[in-house]
C-alpha cells in the first residue's frame, strides 16, 4: 500500500505545514441535587473565596459575617455548601443552582467565636473541598483599624502578584497581590479596588497589632483582555498601585500580527516564519483567522491555513481533496485540538469522501476512498523543553490518519502519524512526524510573539 501511504503522507505534510464538544443541556428536576466543584478543572486549585466582617471573641456573628465562595456548577439543582465548626462558629448556605457555570455563593457565618486567633475552615460541596482562614480578635478589641499604604503615592510595596491571570478564565484563590501597610491603630480593615479589566482585588480581616504588616488581596472576576494592567489601591488618604499581567488562554492563538519562527531537524538555516493577518475568512457559517507562512521572513508569504476556536475546540478549515491529492476539491473542517478534555480522550473528524487515481504496472486506476483524522490527548498541562526553553501548560496530541475503500465499514490506519505540542499562550511549539521506521521530520519553535 505504498500509494496510500504516500497519499496520507501528503495530507500530513499539508496540514502540519499549513498549519464535538458536546453541548450539555440540563433539566432541573424538583429537588434533584446539583453537581459541581469548588476547584478548577484545569489546575485543581480552589476557585476562590472572600471573607467579610469582623470576628470577635464572645460576640454573636451577624449577617455582616460571611464568606463568598466560587463554585463551578456542572449540573443545575439543589445544593448545600458548609464548613466544619471551628472555635464555636461555622459557615453554611443552601439553595438551588438555576444554571451551570461558575457561581458565587454567600455562606453565612453562624455561632460565636470562643477564642482569639486564626481559624482554618474547610468547606465541602459535592465531593470537593477547599479552605479559607478567618482571624478572630479578643473581646476587648474591635473597632476600625487606621493604616497607610507602603509605597504611596507611587508603586505599592512590594506590589507583587501571584498566580496566572488568563483571559476568559475566572480567577481563583491562587490569584493574589501582596501589599504592605503601616498600621497605627489595630482593628478591623477592608480593602477593595475598583474593577480593572474585569478583575477586583480585595481583603478584609483584623489587625491585632500596630506596625508594618503584609496584606494579601485576593482577585475575583474574569480577565477580559491580555496585557499588563495597573491597579490603584486606596486606603484613607493614601494611594499606591500595582500591576498584573493577563495572558491568553489559547493553546493556538489567532490574534492579528502574532507570529512564530520554527526550525526543522535542528537546522539553523532550514526555517519557517508564520504570522496571522488581520483579514478573516467566512465559510460554513463560521469566521476563520488566516495564517500565512514563508521560508523567508522578508516576503514571499503563502497561505498557511484557516483556523477558529469554539470553546475548548480548535478547528482547521481546509481543502481536504487537495491535501489528500484526491480528484475532487472537498472543503471542510476538523478539530485538531481540545483543551478541556482529559488525558487519553480521542475523537475523529468527519468523513471526507472522494476518489483517488493512481498508476501501477497494470495501468491507471481510479478508486472511491474515504478519509478521516483521529486525535488523542497523550499528555496535558505538562512542561515540554524546546531549544533549551521550558514551556509549561503544554498539551501533547497524537494525530493519526485513517482511510477506507468501502462505505466506511472498514477503516485502515496509516503507519504515518504526528505528535503535536501546543502550549497555552504560545501555540504550536513542536511537531514531529513518524512512520514505521521512526522519525521522518521535526519542527521546533525558535521564537514567538503573541498579541
Amino acid at each position: 500500500m505504498k500509494t496510500y501511504k504516500l497519499l496520507l503522507w501528503l495530507f500530513l505534510m499539508a496540514v502540519l505545514m499549513l498549519g464535538c464538544q458536546k453541548e450539555l443541556s440540563y433539566e432541573n428536576e424538583n429537588g434533584a441535587p446539583s453537581d459541581g466543584s469548588l476547584q478548577s478543572g484545569i489546575t485543581g486549585d480552589c476557585l476562590g473565596s472572600v471573607v467579610a466582617g469582623t470576628y470577635k471573641k464572645d460576640t454573636v456573628l451577624t449577617s455582616a459575617n460571611y464568606a463568598d465562595v466560587k463554585v463551578d456548577v456542572f449540573k443545575a439543582g439543589a445544593y448545600v455548601i458548609s464548613s466544619d465548626t471551628i472555635n464555636g462558629f461555622y459557615f453554611r448556605s443552601s439553595g438551588n443552582f438555576a444554571d451551570t457555570g461558575v457561581n458565587t455563593i454567600r455562606l453565612q457565618a453562624n455561632g460565636k467565636p470562643l477564642q482569639a486567633g486564626t481559624n482554618i475552615f474547610t468547606i465541602t460541596y459535592d465531593s470537593t473541598q477547599c479552605t479559607f482562614s478567618v482571624t478572630t480578635i479578643g473581646g476587648s478589641g474591635g473597632g476600625t483599624a487606621a493604616f497607610t499604604l507602603a509605597g504611596a503615592p507611587n508603586n505599592c510595596t512590594p506590589g507583587t502578584t501571584q498566580g496566572t491571570f488568563t483571559a476568559g478564565t475566572p480567577t481563583s484563590s491562587q490569584n493574589t497581590a501582596s501589599i504592605q501597610v503601616n498600621v497605627t491603630t489595630a482593628g478591623s480593615y477592608s480593602i477593595a479596588t475598583s474593577a480593572v479589566n474585569g478583575v477586583t482585588f480585595s481583603a478584609s480581616g483584623t489587625f491585632a497589632s500596630t506596625g508594618s504588616q503584609t496584606v494579601t488581596l485576593t482577585a475575583t472576576g474574569t480577565p477580559t483582555n491580555t496585557g499588563s494592567f495597573n491597579v490603584p489601591v486606596t486606603a484613607g488618604a493614601s494611594t499606591c498601585s500595582f500591576s498584573f499581567t493577563v495572558v491568553t488562554s489559547d493553546y493556538y492563538p489567532r490574534t492579528a500580527n502574532s507570529n512564530w519562527s520554527y526550525e526543522f531537524d535542528d537546522s539553523a538555516t532550514d526555517t519557517l516564519f508564520r504570522k496571522v493577518i488581520t483579514p478573516t475568512k467566512s465559510a460554513m457559517g463560521n469566521t476563520y483567522n488566516i495564517f500565512l507562512e514563508t521560508a523567508d521572513a522578508s516576503g514571499g508569504f503563502d497561505s498557511s491555513g484557516y483556523f477558529r476556536r469554539n470553546g475548548g475546540d480548535y478547528y482547521q478549515y481546509l481543502d481536504v481533496g487537495f491535501v489528500f491529492d484526491l480528484n475532487e476539491s472537498i472543503w471542510g473542517e476538523y478539530i485538531f485540538l481540545k483543551d478541556n478534555v482529559a488525558v487519553n480522550t480521542s475523537w475523529t473528524s468527519g468523513v471526507f469522501s472522494g476518489s483517488y487515481t493512481y498508476a501501477d504496472s497494470s495501468g491507471t486506476h481510479t478508486v472511491p476512498i474515504k478519509v478521516r483524522v483521529k486525535e488523542t490527548i497523550q499528555q496535558k498541562d505538562v512542561s515540554v523543553t524546546v531549544n533549551s526553553i521550558a514551556y509549561p501548560f503544554t498539551i501533547v496530541v497524537k494525530e493519526e490518519y485513517e482511510y477506507s475503500f468501502d462505505a466506511g465499514t472498514t477503516w485502515n490506519l496509516s503507519d504515518v502519524y504526528a505528535i503535536n505540542n501546543y502550549t497555552r499562550g504560545v501555540g504550536l511549539i513542536k511537531w514531529q512526524a513518524f512512520d514505521s521506521m521512526g522519525s521522518i521530520v521535526k519542527q521546533e519553535i525558535k521564537r514567538y510573539q503573541v498579541f
